[in-house]
């Protein structure tokens, strides 16, 4: 990956963690890595555990960033998950996974979530 694309990344997870912090999450892990998978974030949303996954672009060649999670991303994120539930003892508790897309335009990000963006697979 290339150092701008990096940096870009970088800078969309603080952007997203902010908002989420905005929406009354509680951000618990960041860059949370495993042998067969990273997650972004992973956050409390009241007693859900939420694994998000974040998306950045400057613009709309490449399209949605949403268009980014791909069969194969969804299945990473999934094993990660259950590795960080059954590490953390929290097989019990409900989970989720969200998906943040920031287009980031004129300076400004725009954010947006998707609670609930997929099943686990």
């Amino acid at each position: 990956m290339t150092d701008d694309r990096q940096s870009l990344g970088a800078a969309g997870e603080r952007v997203a963690e902010s908002f989420l912090r905005r929406l009354r999450y509680t951000i618990v892990a960041r860059n949370y890595r495993t042998p067969s998978g990273e997650i972004d974030l992973i956050a409390l949303d009241g007693p859900t555990v939420v694994f998000v996954e974040v998306k950045t672009r400057t613009g709309t060649d490449h399209g949605s960033p949403f268009d980014a999670v791909s069969r194969h991303k969804q299945r990473q994120m999934t094993r990660a998950a259950q590795r960080f539930l059954a590490s953390r003892r929290l097989l019990e508790r409900p989970a989720r996974f969200d998906v943040v897309g920031i287009w980031w335009n004129d300076g400004e990000p725009r954010c947006e979530l998707i609670r609930n963006a997929f099943d686990a697979c």
